[in-house]
């Protein structure tokens, strides 16, 4: 479709084009963005301005009015949940216009050409842009497009071995893992700046020259302490910058790339390579860049380069909600827009004029009530003042607005405030079932460590609770389970992770039996010299006997210590069930580190434990043991040598360096209350918000009430910061001003008086936080702080709370009385309590759950007794169940003991497993009896197999088109031989996931160095993700991810796993209306009948999926996409829940007596 360049009048306007899709129509200050000319804006949109629908809305005028095709768009944003919802809603509106235009007889410019999936806008995050580039152009300066891209793991590992074997003196005190995250910091700190680390070396060298040329004065002095110490830091970091150099070089002869080097590599293929730039201006004639403050010195130089000159670009951002300064974003960069990106005009003489880029607001909050914009603006309107860069409008509320609440309340203890709190959201927190219609709460927070006492308090209140990154990925319980267990089995010094294990709630070992077990190890340590005290070797050696050790061979029963202790026949019994796990866990260890980490998991019974909560959905219950596995595959595919021993160092490396990892961003849960931290909550609203434990020194974290005010020693410490005068932005920051002192006494006062203004400049960014906390809530808004926390003093309210309480725009709810600053805290007097072992059916309050799971475990028990006498249970041949079920037979060794006390009668149940210990000589009676009335009925012909109780999707497409092959599998499974298209199909559902993303709780985890696009060496799987990018579903925002389901048919249990879920394109105005899609990386089949048992799959995931959603059946449809070809294929007719009921009716239970014969053969 050919379009003009932007001199054609518009036909449409945005108000028209609203009414044709059924939109409201945009405000003045909307239409002004929507309908601007084609030149470059800044859009100034505060919190909850519309600004994704107004962009959105701008992109349909353009393509409507034929002043741009639709992949002439360039959009870049900071997450592929936030591309691909901008992507999916210019694409639906622009199929809505022409279908509405059509119906009305109203003549667009464009035909139907403008929602072509050919055409259609490219939106993208900045990293992926940038690594696009390089991609395409990184030959241009030698540099090879198909370079490794290092994940973290293997950047954490090139570090250490570049620190570990460095000749030289480093002069430092520091830690070896303080030295290399310094490393990994300057390397990326010198990306982000565009610096190279002798450049940046003498840099420092000026600095430190600068210092030491203050003249000592009259009389002469020596230069100050502080002075001393800022000239030995910045010595510390020159001595880093060589190994920075190294490791930069080692990176280059690997031919290997990080994050850091792709958007520096792409910037200064921009800055140097003006053919790519006129390519790109060429190829997107508009360009929209979102959340435009949080972008990096080297973005803004990289998209400088490309799009300056006059090019149509819109930034849109809030120079309010800029704070991601930590990690990386440049606070001046929105401010620099219009100046980097000017206008260019032709005057009367026909010379070219420039002038700065037009600066338009978006100030209505389509999101708040009046008075929580109130206390925002106040709590923002400092921003505006003292030289601010950016004209930044008061947001103002939308018509009909409510009034709004803004309450505060101080606390004497943090415990005070937490019940305060929790009493305050039970009035209004409602779930989702509620008669009146959910209202969702959040509860958010500076730090993480704040999370604790709030999180027991509304526990105990009755609420239920979703905390969102509480001590990261690593302190996730069922995650600390499964790397202890992998520590145990691994190395046998690990007593720490042993006694883990034991006193957990699987195994719950009590104290006298943990005692009698240390006796055991201590007792089994003996001198290593010559038996009977032989001369010759000192016998002050001991052979140390771990608890690992102690574990494997443990005591004999009778056995008593010398001191009398003795360990439980029921102790025992849970000794020997752990030592069997970790057993089968070793011997394991010949399988890759993903596989390992599975198969310890399903060992130990993790799988099983997680899904069983009640409170949960199961893929929700699976997520931290599903990051956790996320992480092992990208080690392995990072690590030069991905063992189990590296990876567990890496994990402890990770654990203090990076808070235990990040967690995986989920959507909240609508029927819980969140907890988490105030960065974590942008973008993200709720009804009810509560801002807790705004004390000075919290929020603020950095205290404004002291002495002399707010104070910052900013980049005068740490050994990984680059200082401010090196820095891109250095002119957005505080400056310290050494040349001119004439004495070590005005060096000193510059010193201090350069802390206090980086006080400022971070008291600064701590305000843009207080910001983006408040406006979180649309209708009512606790602000609470106290006044004892665990310091020994007392701490004050913060600035911000009490301008708000003394200015009458927060209600005081309650206020204690200041303590005297002398005062003891009176915290100091309580005992910290806990029961140990503790009981897992009874938690943070919660009412206990014990008897309801004593009475279902009896009934259960019952039942297979009943099963068992009839004859009909397992003993007919139900030994194995589908390798896809969690169902009878799943669990093997790790069965999971629910810590009840369970006897050793209930152990004798089962038979025992491979590894485990010979125990009871009637187990393997028992055991020998199965296997051989199981031959017997296999020769008597009697091959009936029972159905599991369980089945997955993909089970039931066996069933359909081979059931005796499937019969045969019932009764003796045996593992598949493992297959590269079955490892890429894996591998490739996970990229998918990684792609789409989830919800953007964290929207800061796609930041510059977040992982986007691991490519493995794998090169069927490049072209599948390509092939993937090349299908429409790639960039329509799908309404759900992999999400693990249940469903009952006919009885039987069917679990599925829909891998994503769309609004439906062909029925864009149907509420409800969805189609799930199943990613295929083989071909289609060709014979009818696979089709027909392949639909079977899909005729469940879309009865799944309407169950779960509670959508009526007839508004989903399900379609295959074949990856590989880009083909996606919708069966015409779906069997209904009555067919296949009947398929399961038919095959229960279905005969084998052949494929059993078959199986006496050798």
């Amino acid at each position: 479709m050919s379009v003009a360049t932007g001199a054609r009048a518009a036909a449409l306007s945005a108000v028209r084009i609203a009414q044709l899709v059924g939109q409201h129509p945009p405000t003045d200050e909307q239409r002004a963005v929507i309908e601007a000319p084609l030149r470059p804006s800044l859009v100034v949109a505060g919190a909850g301005s519309g600004k994704t629908e107004t962009m959105a809305a701008r992109v349909v005028w353009l393509v409507a009015n034929g002043l741009v095709a639709p992949d002439q768009v360039l959009g870049l944003t900071f997450t592929r949940k936030a591309a691909g919802e901008l992507s999916e809603r210019v694409r639906r509106r622009l199929r809505g216009l022409v279908r509405a235009a059509a119906a009305e007889g109203v003549e667009l410019p464009t035909d139907a050409a403008v929602v072509d999936e050919l055409a259609r806008p490219h939106v993208s995050t900045y990293h992926a842009y940038a690594a696009s580039l390089v991609s395409d152009h990184a030959l241009r300066l030698g540099v090879e497009p198909g370079a490794r891209l290092l994940g973290e793991a293997a950047q954490w590992q090139l570090a250490s071995q570049v620190v570990e074997s460095w000749a030289g003196d480093l002069e430092t005190a520091a830690a070896t893992s303080t030295v290399v995250e310094a490393v990994l910091a300057l390397s990326g700190a010198l990306d982000e700046h565009l610096l190279d680390p002798s450049l940046a070396r003498q840099g420092i060298e000026s600095l430190v020259a600068s210092l030491l040329a203050t003249p000592a004065g009259t009389p002469p002095r020596a230069p100050y302490a502080e002075v001393r110490k800022l000239v030995a830091s910045l010595g510390e970091r020159a001595r880093v910058l060589d190994l920075v150099a190294d490791y930069r070089a080692r990176k280059r002869t690997a031919d290997s790339l990080d994050f850091g080097d792709q958007v520096a590599l792409a910037a200064r293929i921009a800055r140097d390579v003006p053919e790519v730039g006129a390519a790109e201006r060429e190829r997107f004639r508009v360009v929209l860049l979102d959340e435009y403050q949080d972008t990096s010195y080297a973005q803004l130089v990289l998209l400088q380069a490309l799009f300056t000159a006059g090019h149509p670009v819109t930034a849109v951002g809030d120079p309010h909600q800029s704070i991601y300064g930590w990690r990386g974003a440049s606070p001046g960069g929105l401010a620099r827009f219009p100046g980097a990106f000017p206008v260019v005009e032709k005057g009367p003489d026909g010379r070219e004029r420039r002038r700065p880029a037009d600066v338009v607001p978006l100030s209505t909050s389509w999101r708040n009530d009046i008075a929580i914009l109130d206390a925002a603006n106040a709590v923002a309107a400092p921003l505006r003042t003292g030289g601010a860069r950016v004209d930044v409008p008061r947001l103002a509320p939308r018509p009909g607005a409510g009034d709004g609440l803004v309450q505060a309340l101080v606390a004497q203890t943090v415990e005070d405030e937490a019940d305060a709190v929790a009493a305050w959201v039970a009035r209004w927190w409602r779930p989702a079932h509620h008669p009146a219609g959910a209202r969702t709460a959040a509860v958010l927070c500076r730090k993480r460590s704040q999370f604790e006492p709030l999180r027991r308090a509304l526990r105990a209140a009755g609420l239920p609770v979703e905390v969102v990154g509480l001590g990261g990925l690593l302190a996730t319980p069922e995650v600390v389970d499964l790397v202890a267990v992998l520590q145990a089995a691994h190395d046998p010094t690990r007593g720490d992770a042993v006694v883990r294990l034991l006193t957990g709630a699987r195994t719950r070992l009590g104290a006298s039996d943990l005692h009698a077990l240390g006796e055991w190890a201590r007792q089994g340590a003996r001198p290593t010299g010559r038996p009977g005290g032989a001369p010759g070797v000192e016998a002050d050696v001991v052979d140390e006997r771990s608890l690992v050790d102690a574990l494997d061979a443990p005591p004999p029963p009778g056995w008593r210590s010398p001191s009398g202790r003795t360990v439980t026949p029921e102790g025992r019994r849970r000794l020997l069930d752990l030592a069997a796990v970790l057993r089968a866990v070793r011997a394991h260890q010949g399988l890759s580190l993903p596989e390992l980490v599975g198969e310890a998991e399903r060992l130990f019974g993790l799988d099983i434990e997680v899904q069983a909560r009640a409170d949960v959905t199961p893929g929700r219950a699976r997520a931290h043991l599903d990051a956790l596995a996320d992480v092992a595959a990208e080690f392995a595919r990072g690590a030069d040598r991905p063992t189990l021993g590296a990876f567990l160092a890496w994990l402890e490396a990770a654990d203090a360096r990076e808070d235990g990892l990040e967690l995986p961003v989920t959507e909240p849960d609508p029927d819980a209350v969140q907890v988490t931290t105030v960065h974590a909550a942008k973008g993200l609203e709720w009804d009810a918000v509560v801002v807790a434990g705004m004390v000075d020194g919290g929020l603020p974290a950095t205290a404004m009430l002291g002495k002399d005010g707010p104070k910052d020693s900013a980049w005068l410490t740490g050994l990984g910061v680059l200082p401010y005068p090196l820095r891109g932005d250095a002119d957005d920051l505080p400056r310290l001003e050494c040349a001119g002192a004439e004495s070590p006494k005005e060096l000193a006062e510059r010193l201090e008086r350069f802390r206090l203004d980086a006080g400022d400049h971070e008291v600064a960014e701590e305000r843009r936080l207080a910001y983006v906390a408040l406006t979180r809530a649309r209708e009512a808004l606790l602000l609470t702080a106290a006044y004892w926390g665990d310091a020994k003093a007392p701490r004050q309210a913060s600035p911000f709370l009490t301008d708000l309480m003394d200015a009458g725009l927060a209600e005081v709810v309650g206020r204690a009385e200041e303590p005297d600053p002398k005062a003891s805290n009176p915290r100091a007097a309580l005992t910290p309590t806990a029961q140990w072992p503790a009981d897992p059916f009874a938690r943070d309050g919660a009412a206990p759950r014990r008897d309801a799971v004593t009475a279902a475990a009896v009934a259960v028990t019952a039942a297979m007794a009943e099963l068992a006498a009839s004859g009909t249970g397992p003993d007919e041949g139900e030994i194995g169940t589908d390798p896809h079920d969690t169902g009878a037979g799943a669990t093997g060794s790790a069965s999971h003991d629910t810590g009840a006390g369970a006897t050793g009668a209930a152990a004798s149940d089962r038979p025992p497993t491979p590894g485990s210990p010979v125990g009871d000589r009637e187990d393997w009676d028992a055991l020998a009896d199965r296997l051989l009335a199981e031959q017997a009925a296999r020769r008597r012909g009697d091959g009936r197999v029972a159905l599991p109780a369980h089945l997955s999707a993909s089970s039931l497409v066996r069933l359909a088109a081979q059931p005796e092959q499937f019969a045969l599998h019932l009764r003796r499974p045996v593992p598949r031989e493992p297959s590269p298209q079955a490892r890429r199909g894996t591998a490739f559902h996970a990229w998918v996931e990684a792609w789409y993303g989830r919800a953007a709780l964290v929207d800061v985890d796609d930041l510059p160095g977040a992982d986007d696009d691991v490519l493995p060496d794998d090169p069927g799987q490049v072209e599948l993700r390509a092939a993937f990018l090349r299908t429409p579903w790639a960039h329509r925002a799908p309404v759900a991810v992999e999400v693990d389901v249940e469903t009952t048919v006919g009885g039987y249990v069917l679990r599925s796993r829909i891998d994503a879920v769309f609004s439906d394109p062909d029925r864009p105005g149907v509420p409800g209306a969805v189609v799930v899609v199943d990613w295929k990386t083989g071909a289609p089949p060709r014979d009818p009948a696979e089709r027909a048992s392949r639909d079977l799959q899909l005729a469940v995931y879309r009865l799944a999926w309407a169950r779960l959603s509670g959508t009526d059946p007839d508004l989903v449809r399900a379609a295959f996409c074949y990856v590989a070809s880009g083909a996606t294929v919708v069966p015409e007719h779906l069997p209904g829940e009555e067919e296949v009921a009947r398929l399961l009716a038919a095959a229960a239970p279905t005969s084998a007596q052949d494929t059993a014969a078959a199986g006496d053969a050798p």
